[in-house]
């Protein structure tokens, strides 16, 4: 067994590349190829080095040397590898200070992937920083910089173009001698051509993007580790349009800050922030404080990374939700309302007031006639299959070509619009309100 000098300076090396099972390194003066020894890494350990790991190094001439160890990092950049089905994170980059996150002011310009890419970059252990390329092919780009100032808390944002230098200047602050920055984007957002422009030539090849969809072509084949002239390095990653997420829990809640910061001011501390009185997020984006989609996308992202850390814990839940899909549509089977006039009697979750179908003046009772809320309960009308169960609002009118008023109804909880008729005992004056509404928020002047 080869005998280590533990940390000693003439077996330490950092690794540059990676080329399947070759890794590039370089080490003080000298610079080359090697392999693992493969009785130090069991197979699927995760300690395999990748690009900016600093290793310990059996040097053997420069293409001969073997990687006996690899040390400690400071940082780490994982993502879900799509080829093992969910079963293992790929390692992409580590021992870097910042994260480069990259979108071009264009059509890749994209607000649910930044927030993918976000929480990536917090759980990550780098300082994520924001930057919106191609500044030179956008007329006005100030409606992009201030959407992502509001997704990035503690995030800054520049806009910048490669290519005339603009907004260069400001990214001196972070590449300072000794630092290590990753570029993380999609193919086609210019990290190539921004990196040639930071070394000051052409390190790097570069492509057009494609006209007929504006999607790039991959010009990095491989992660690779590059030195600047002034001490600082910089790490290029193939371009990734998709980023699967991987243990990223702390990442989630750095980035949604402004989310989980409801948490708690909930009126019940076990609050499932659905249809429940006294909700916090929904209050919260009842009165426009939170959208719905920035929401969406946190449940999204933290379903996503539940399932990587316990996927047999998710998918028992998943079976349980089956479960009671499967009771709801043998209930109704018993009485399907898609057919036949539903006869029951309730009490409205909103107002507490009772509804009855005597005074509907239809067959079917589809929301409380004194407040004009509804439940989401159905999928298709009728069916009761819907698991949402949240309350739905009122929102606007519209009329059908017969005259007959409908009601538009939004669910609170996930958002979706669904359309009522009118019964013959609903509140006339809010139903008037509602009608008044959409004409007092018209787009366009209305003349008398």
């Amino acid at each position: 067994m080869t005998k280590l000098t533990n940390n000693n300076s003439t077996n330490k090396a950092r690794i540059t590349s990676v080329h399947k099972d070759l890794f590039g390194f370089s080490r003080q003066k000298d610079s080359g190829y090697a392999r693992i020894k493969r009785g130090n890494y069991p197979k699927g350990a995760e300690n395999f080095p990748t690009v900016g790991d600093w290793v310990i190094l059996d040097y053997q001439k420069v293409d001969h040397s073997l990687i006996l160890k690899t040390l400690p990092r400071k940082s780490v950049f994982a993502r879900l590898d799509s080829a093992s089905n969910g079963n293992k994170n790929q390692l992409i980059a580590a021992n870097f200070d910042y994260v480069f996150i990259m979108q071009s002011l264009d059509r890749d310009f994209n607000l649910r992937r930044l927030e993918r890419y976000l929480a990536l970059a917090w759980q990550s252990g780098g300082l994520p920083v924001i930057l919106l390329t191609k500044a030179d092919v956008a007329e006005d780009y100030a409606p992009q910089i201030a959407a992502a100032q509001r997704i990035a808390i503690g995030t800054s944002v520049h806009a910048i173009s490669a290519l005339t230098g603009e907004g260069i200047d400001c990214l001196s602050q972070y590449l300072q001698p000794g630092k290590t920055v990753v570029l993380l984007g999609s193919s086609g957002v210019g990290k190539s051509t921004l990196l040639n422009r930071l070394a000051g030539e052409e390190r790097m090849d570069t492509c057009e993007v494609r006209e007929r969809d504006h999607r790039g072509r991959h010009t990095t084949s491989h992660r690779q580790l590059i030195d600047l002239a002034n001490g600082a390095t910089i790490i290029d990653t193939p371009g990734m349009r998709e980023v699967g997420l991987w243990e990223s829990t702390e990442g989630l809640s750095k980035s949604f800050s402004d989310v989980e910061g409801y948490f708690g001011q909930c009126k019940f501390n076990d609050c499932r922030h659905q249809s429940e009185p006294g909700c916090a997020i929904n209050e919260a984006i009842r009165i426009g404080e939170l959208s719905p989609e920035r929401w969406e996308s946190y449940l999204k992202l933290l379903v996503e990374s539940c399932f990587t850390q316990d996927k047999d814990g998710y998918l028992k839940e998943k079976e349980q939700r089956l479960k009671q899909l499967s009771q709801l549509v043998k209930q109704s089977k018993k009485s399907d309302y898609r057919v036949q006039a539903c006869g029951h009697s309730f009490i409205c979750e909103t107002c507490g007031k009772t509804a009855v179908p005597e005074t509907a003046g239809s067959r079917h009772r589809n929301h409380c006639p004194h407040c004009l809320n509804s439940k989401h309960i159905d999928t298709r009308p009728g069916d009761r299959a819907s698991l949402c169960q949240g309350i739905m609002e009122p929102v606007s009118i519209w009329s059908k070509d017969d005259g007959e008023w409908a009601i538009i109804h939004r669910c609170q909880d996930c958002g979706v619009l669904k359309s009522n008729r009118v019964a013959a005992d609903d509140n006339q004056q809010l139903l008037v309100r509602l009608a008044y509404q959409a004409i007092k928020r018209s787009p366009f002047p209305i003349k008398n």
